[in-house]
């Protein structure tokens, strides 16, 4: 005996309908503070493995900042504060020259070159900090600290 058409319609309508939710809640861009509160994780982890001389483990968060500055930023919905407008050249930027000048650092053998690139790259973070409105988001350019760093503010003389 076949449902009434009325039921199977009914069922058709909800099927659609929860497909429609689970479609609208996957396609909604991240958002931008997430993704870069994780780049973040990622680029104290770098440095922490840098510190304790763990180089493959540095280079492993290098491929993954590398991925979200590739996939995962240019999607995020951007700051409601600051000047937002700015972000996605900054972005290409450090993608393109900040993010390869770093893998060069970690591939040479000396650590002082790998201390350099580490603190290079934490230049152009903050140079972007302060460019988007977040000058307030410091990050120390020596590897084993903090990101971001929360160190007292020592007043001016």
């Amino acid at each position: 005996m076949n449902p009434p058409m009325r039921s199977v319609g009914w069922f058709a309508l909800a099927v659609l309908a929860l497909g429609a939710c689970a479609h609208s809640q996957s396609a909604a861009a991240p958002a931008y503070g997430a993704v870069m509160a994780d780049v973040g994780r990622r680029f104290e982890v770098l440095g922490r493995a840098l510190a304790a001389g763990r180089v493959e483990l540095a280079e492993y968060e290098l491929g993954e900042l590398e991925e979200t500055f590739s996939e995962a930023l240019p999607h995020a919905a951007p700051p409601k504060e600051g000047h937002p407008e700015v972000l996605p050249e900054l972005e290409r930027d450090y993608l393109a020259r900040t993010l390869p000048a770093l893998r060069r650092a970690l591939a040479a053998k000396e650590p002082a070159t790998r201390a350099g690139g580490f603190s290079a790259a934490a230049e152009a973070c903050n140079a972007c900090h302060q460019a988007s409105g977040h000058g307030f988001i410091e990050i120390s350019g020596v590897p084993g600290h903090a990101v971001p760093s929360t160190e007292p503010v020592v007043p001016a003389p």
